[in-house]
């Protein structure tokens, strides 16, 4: 038996036993001087306790999760054949202790014992054994009620956690369908098609691989330093394609041992460069804490862009802030 199933069979015998024990426990005490008295609430509670959690067990985790493989009537059918045979089982240990289990009531001196028929006890371990099942299917419907509560759930954070790189994938495929036209402009001057062109396409390529299939980014968390890479990649990628908006990167700040969020120093780099000036150098700040890093540009704007950082809710936008991780998890 697989360890998992070991342990789940042993703390439901313990909890039942424990609860057997403590609805006996006022009979226990008052017959503990009496051997008879004894002998008969240990008989009749403890080893019939024992017979019944093997039927409740059996029907919860064996017999009543068959159902979707043979349908309710021949499930239906099974538990009702496993409580006969239970029936039988109590009817063959009760011969084991007849004045305990099957004896009608305690005989006088003098008097003849009399005991139960076979049909006689099977009516009364029916009824029991039917109450059994009916704990057996409640506490059954719990458990599937539990599991898929706990997979609705699962699914809900895996599809937030699609959605949302879904979204990211989206908006840096959109990054970088802006630098492919740019490339297609390039390839058309035959003397940079060679050279600066086949560069621009290389470094292009290369950062599709890391969009598509690094781990990190399906992860949702890449490590800083190689996040830096690529955005280094980016960066040259963009003073190629766009030569009249050069842009340079100015970094404070450790970059091992941190992981990042992928892809949205990219998002923020293109964000920023939008913003600022064309035909003047625009220089990158990232500055890496300890908690977080920042990404934010030092180039000239327009007149209607100096006025619009006065509007509230404009202060922070030429800097973008996104936490730092100690892990991947």
């Amino acid at each position: 038996m697989p360890t998992q199933k070991t342990y789940r069979y042993w703390i439901h015998l313990a909890v039942w036993m424990a609860l057997v024990l403590l609805y006996i426990f006022p009979m226990l005490k008052g017959n503990i001087s009496s051997p008879l008295g004894f002998r008969y609430t240990i008989t009749r509670f403890i080893v019939y306790g024992f017979i019944n959690f093997h039927l409740f067990y059996l029907l919860a985790f064996v017999v009543y999760p068959l159902h979707a493989r043979l349908g309710n009537a021949r499930a239906f059918l099974l538990a009702f054949g496993t409580v006969l045979a239970f029936c039988i089982l109590k009817y063959g240990v009760g011969n084991i202790w007849p004045d305990q289990i099957l004896q009608l009531g305690i005989a006088m001196i003098g008097f003849k014992k009399t005991y139960h028929t076979f049909w006689s006890y099977f009516r009364v371990t029916l009824q029991t054994g039917i109450m059994v099942g009916l704990a057996a299917y409640a506490y059954y419907v719990f458990l599937m009620w539990r599991t898929g509560d706990r997979q609705s759930r699962r699914l809900e954070l895996e599809a937030a956690a699609a959605g949302k790189q879904f979204a990211q994938m989206q908006v840096s495929t959109g990054l970088l369908l802006r630098k492919l036209k740019a490339i297609k402009s390039l390839l058309e001057n035959e003397e940079k098609r060679e050279g600066e062109g086949a560069e621009a396409i290389l470094q292009l390529s290369e950062l599709l691989r890391y969009m598509l299939y690094d781990k990190g980014v399906k992860l949702d968390k890449a490590p800083l330093d190689r996040e830096l890479y690529y955005f280094n990649i980016y960066l040259k990628l963009h003073n190629r394609l766009f030569p009249g908006q050069q842009v340079s990167l100015h970094m404070t700040g450790p970059t091992t041992g941190r992981y990042v969020t992928p892809l949205l120093l990219q998002t923020a780099a293109e964000k920023l460069l939008a913003r600022s000036q064309t035909g003047l150098p625009v220089v990158l700040k990232l500055e890496i804490g300890a908690d977080e890093l920042a990404l934010s540009s030092s180039a000239g704007t327009s007149l209607l862009q100096r006025l619009a950082q006065w509007l509230p809710g404009t202060a922070d936008m030429r800097r973008f802030k996104t936490p730092l991780y100690a892990g991947p998890a």
